[in-house]
């Protein structure tokens, strides 16, 4: 059933001038704002006024601007076909599969929202026998062509990443560089846990020198929990680089070489993982009985949860679960 909005049938806007035709538009939903009205009939008007014609080609350009996002996605699936072969026996290395797995997500979602575009698109063109309102229809035109102009820019994205993979791939430098940057990552996130363990420690030292304020150990306990969740994510953290590593040793060639840089990144892994247990044995030191009773279940459900991750450990999903456990709203 047409909208009865006085933008349909023998009232369409198309021959108003854009102030007239905005006027309508929003007398017929006051809920629209003047300015984005305008805004969007600027795309189909034509002398001052809004136009059959400015429609026709409004279509006419969101096709174009959606084959050209459509050619991104099937240039990025192609690269991903290319890299996929690259890997060859490579690609059963857990480093290398939940790289070309990642690619291969993006490159599936991004040909479904193509696809869904297109649809959308088909829905829009025969806009003279469409009973939604010319307004409606050029709104639809708009969001089509935005959300294709964001996904050519994905696509892009993607065909740059994967191209990154494969430098990665053929490069066994750029390889151990990648890791060492993991190794910087690990250090600088093990500095912040380190944070938070001496503001739990100076905490309770600022409570044996004076009197507390009421609802101090409750905000001490919550932070020694943080710490703690934390703590056992930096754990799995080492343990997922230490995979990254072990990865890196198979894909090395031969040589003396080109273990040198990874005998190095063991070395410090293996500082990270004992500082790791440090920290958290700092924790377990600075405990007190109420702290485990109110949130030691907590904790352990958590070390369980993370139990079932391995590596290469998908991040989103485990910032996720922290997100989850954690008490207050600081991590």
């Amino acid at each position: 059933m047409a909208q009865q909005d006085g933008t349909t049938g023998s009232k369409r806007i198309t021959g108003l001038s854009k102030s007239d035709a905005a006027d309508r538009v929003v007398d017929a939903d006051d809920s629209r704002d003047p300015d984005t009205v305008r805004a969007v009939l600027s795309h189909v008007t034509e002398d001052g006024a809004v136009t059959a014609d400015g429609v026709d080609s409004a279509v006419t350009d969101t096709s174009m601007i959606l084959s050209t996002a459509e050619t991104r996605v099937e240039l990025a699936s192609i690269d991903l076909d290319d890299a996929r072969k690259a890997a060859g026996d490579d690609a059963a290395v857990g480093a290398v599969r939940s790289r070309l797995d990642v690619f291969e997500a993006k490159v599936t979602n991004a040909t479904e929202r193509v696809e869904s575009l297109g649809e959308e698109l088909q829905g829009l063109t025969d806009w003279r026998d469409d009973p939604r309102s010319v307004y409606d229809i050029v709104l639809g035109l708009r969001e089509v062509a935005s959300e294709a102009q964001a996904l050519t820019a994905h696509a892009d994205d993607i065909q740059l990443d994967v191209e990154e993979f494969e430098r990665w791939l053929s490069n066994h430098d750029v390889r151990v560089r990648g890791l060492d940057g993991d190794l910087a990552a690990l250090e600088q996130s093990l500095d912040g846990l380190a944070g938070r363990v001496e503001a739990v420690a100076n905490a309770e030292s600022s409570e044996d020198s004076a009197d507390a304020a009421e609802g101090a150990d409750d905000d001490r306990a919550t932070e020694w929990c943080n710490a703690a969740l934390r703590a056992r994510v930096s754990a799995l953290l080492v343990e997922d680089v230490r995979a990254e590593l072990d990865d890196l040793r198979e894909l090395a060639p031969e040589s003396d070489a080109a273990t040198d840089g990874l005998d190095e990144a063991a070395a410090d892994l293996d500082e990270h993982g004992a500082r790791v247990q440090r920290l958290r044995e700092r924790l377990d030191g600075l405990a007190r009985p109420s702290w485990t009773d109110e949130y030691g279940a907590r904790i352990e459900s958590f070390e369980e949860t993370l139990a079932a991750f391995e590596p290469p450990v998908s991040w989103g999903e485990v910032q996720a679960e922290l997100d989850d456990a954690r008490v207050g709203s600081e991590a």
